[in-house]
């Protein structure tokens, strides 16, 4: 006689399990059972109830039985061993016997699950040893710090490891029987308080201290040199709370706020304010490769921008800082201030590739030294401004490239005019040209155009409103003890 198994005879064992079948999966579904788990008890029942092979959760997902060429591995899965469970039942009721003896093992579990909720309860009132007490209530408080996630899972890991056991050790059949009294348990029953105590409490993490004045500083201008708006955004976010805690701080009570440091937090809020603005010009200083050269340059050399509402755009050697306009001025303080006066985000990083250019004569020894006469002094300096401008003419038609509206100056005329006279005068000398001896040739046209123009004094400072060769020349006069009659 082959060893039994699990297995019924007969339509009405058959049915019996079908039924079953259906009982457990409506049930474990109002419990919101994972669908993982149905799918295995009905994996188990096919398998008491057919001679074909089921697949198992773990077969048909293709975990651990996938073969190592890729294909899916085919091996047998764990059927009971035939052994009786209880020691009195015949080898062809063995079925039944393990149904039963699931269903008593079950029942058993729900009445120690509900033992377990009254003296769960009581221990809450400290009606038991103290550590019980104490685990009991770290449980409950376990409620609120930790995910609710894992609560979910380690109740019904607690709930379901006698169960899992059985289905593990080959015992499928009163696994499957020993499930129905502990889902009903689970669905009218207080099934889970219990499980609390073995929930870890999780601490909150300690809120992050807040950085030093200087080191929110030091952030600020780190992402305003690479042009993060987020980054800069939140280092000054970072350094007006600092401010105003410290404010508040110091009007309840003067003597804990040191004067020195409302100072540090007012100068790194003031630093964060202008890294701000500068991040969002770099920003679209990085879009072109005319932009991206202006950024290098200030970064390489370790500029200051800062922004200011007047008094024009200027690069200043001595303290090694640019001072940008956000005005395009106007013939009155007040009309500067206009909103109609103000620049463009892009207009200022045009204005930025421009004194770019200076930055970079100055650290290089190509500005004109005051040393100089004053003639050689003066035309070296119109000659760095003429290359200044067709830098920012060029960032202009790369910006348009890119979708900005930048309006169309008289700068960018003559640069225009000088580019084109420049290439026709060499094609009617009858050279013919590649794309790089015509852009070569009608730069330099341009920046000749541009220098003869400020020669002429058709352009002014945006600064003082002077003619640049009287603004240059008044430069040399003061620096060498000269004076204007």
């Amino acid at each position: 006689m082959p060893p039994a198994t699990d297995r019924g005879e007969g339509p009405a064992s058959y049915l019996a399990v079908v039924l079953l079948v259906g009982l457990l999966v409506g049930a474990l579904v109002v419990a919101n059972v994972p669908v993982s788990v149905t799918a295995g008890i009905k994996a188990a029942v096919c398998k008491v109830v057919s001679d074909s092979r089921c697949d198992t959760p773990e077969e048909a997902g293709g975990g651990s039985g996938a073969a190592s060429d890729g294909r899916r591995g085919i091996s047998a899965a764990p059927r009971d061993s035939g052994k009786k469970d209880d020691g009195n039942c015949w080898s062809w009721a063995h079925w039944a016997c393990s149904a039963v003896d699931g269903l008593r093992l079950g029942t058993g579990g729900v009445i120690k699950d509900a033992w377990d909720g009254v003296t769960f309860v009581g221990c809450l009132a400290h009606i038991c040893s103290h550590d019980g007490f104490k685990s009991n209530w770290s449980g409950i408080g376990a409620l609120f710090t930790t995910d609710p996630r894992d609560t979910a899972k380690t109740i019904w890991d607690e709930s379901t490891k006698p169960i899992r056991d059985d289905w593990n050790n080959g015992h499928k059949v009163r696994a499957v029987f020993r499930a129905v009294p502990t889902v009903l348990g689970t669905v009218f029953g207080g099934k889970g308080l219990t499980k609390l105590k073995h929930l870890k409490s999780k601490k909150p993490d300690p809120p992050r201290p807040p950085d030093p004045p200087d080191v929110i500083a030091r952030r600020a201008g780190e992402a305003a040199r690479r042009g993060d708006v987020d980054a800069a955004d939140q280092a000054l976010a970072d350094a007006e709370r600092h401010l105003r805690e410290l404010s508040e701080l110091r009007v309840n009570d003067p003597a804990r706020v040191s004067f020195g440091e409302m100072s540090r937090a007012r100068a790194a809020a003031r630093e964060a304010r202008r890294a701000a603005k500068d991040a969002r010009i770099r920003k679209i200083l990085l879009q072109t490769p005319m932009g991206r050269r202006a950024n290098d340059i200030l970064n390489r050399y370790n500029v200051e921008v800062v922004y200011r509402s007047r008094g024009g755009t200027e690069y200043y050697h001595d303290s090694n800082r640019v001072m940008m306009s956000t005005s395009r001025g106007g013939s009155t303080p007040e009309e500067e201030l206009l909103p109609e006066n103000a620049l463009t985000p892009e207009e200022q990083a045009v204005d930025l590739v421009h004194e770019a250019a200076h930055v970079e004569y100055d650290h290089t020894g190509k500005s004109a030294a005051i040393s100089l006469p004053r003639d050689k002094f003066v035309d070296g300096l119109l000659k760095e401004e003429a290359e200044g401008v067709a830098r920012q003419v060029e960032m202009t038609y790369e910006l348009r490239a890119h979708g900005a509206r930048v309006d169309v100056t008289d700068m960018e005329d003559v640069y225009s005019r000088g580019y084109n006279r420049a290439v026709g005068q060499a094609e009617r000398r009858g050279e013919t040209l590649t794309d790089e001896e015509r852009r070569r040739i009608g730069r330099k046209g341009a920046v000749e155009a541009l220098e003869q123009a400020f020669r002429s004094g058709r352009f002014r400072t945006s600064s003082t409103n002077e003619p640049y060769p009287e603004y240059y020349g008044k430069q040399w006069d003061n620096a060498n003890g000269w004076s204007t009659p």
